[in-house]
């Protein structure tokens, strides 16, 4: 911990974050215990130490956490420059919902993430099909949904709802860090007929931190052609790192 600024002593007190001496780079058990040491050895650091580890913490509803709690549980992750910069308030964590829709008129298949995609207003918001340079991404949950354009419509006018039952049938995958985080699986998971949240959406009972610049693939596919003007869209909810 020889890099590590004294004069950064208020940041780590001062974070929005509960794991805040994650950020100041300190992953070994050694090196966070000779952070602790320089705090004790300061009055004005003790004091303020004091105070956070013993100030009332609400906690969340039972077995239930937030995107950005999931984000915070991975800061380890994330490469020593961007959580000093988080420490230092020049980077934050943001609520994030990336999304992109497909044309899968008379097709059984269709890959929702490619190399030439581009961000288009009510198509995607994600180009290239990866996250932008610094922007790493906790996948919190996807929504999937699916809906059919009128003979004067496009895209832009559709009124996404849940997946018919062709679609259903099918099964995805995701792929991503240049690995496979969501093995085959039903898209079963996106029926939300009759359930009280969100329509077609799938929350992650283990979030996945997903690394800039790397591409992903969401690749769907079904046993029966889907019919004429039909379109998918699929959300990508979690947190994200972005400039104060």
């Amino acid at each position: 911990m020889a890099d590590f600024n004294d004069n950064e002593y208020d940041n780590v007190f001062d974070s929005e974050f509960d794991n805040s001496l994650i950020l100041t780079g300190a992953d070994s058990l050694e090196d966070q215990e000779e952070l602790l040491g320089r705090f004790f050895r300061n009055p004005r650091t003790r004091r303020k130490m004091a105070k956070r580890f013993f100030a009332p913490h609400v906690p969340a509803p039972s077995g239930k956490t937030t995107s950005r709690d999931d984000f915070q549980r991975r800061f380890r992750q994330l490469p020593t420059d961007t959580r000093k910069a988080l420490l230092r308030k020049q980077k934050q964590l943001v609520d994030t919902a990336l999304y992109v829709v497909k044309d899968v008129s008379e097709n059984k298949i269709v890959k929702m993430l490619q190399d030439d995609d581009n961000k288009v207003i009510a198509k995607s918001n994600i180009s290239g099909g990866k996250l932008e340079k610094g922007n790493f991404f906790t996948l919190k949950g996807i929504q999937l949904l699916y809906g059919v354009a009128a003979d004067t419509e496009d895209y832009k006018d559709v009124n996404f709802s849940v997946l018919p039952d062709f679609l259903r049938n099918g099964e995805f995958e995701f792929v991503a860090n240049g690995s496979i985080l969501i093995p085959s699986m039903s898209l079963e998971v996106f029926n939300t007929t009759g359930m009280n949240q969100r329509i077609g959406y799938f929350e992650l009972s283990n979030p996945k931190m997903i690394e800039t610049q790397q591409p992903m693939d969401f690749e769907i596919e079904w046993g029966s052609n889907a019919p004429a003007r039909a379109y998918v869209k699929a959300v990508l909810y979690g947190t994200s790192v972005a400039k104060y």
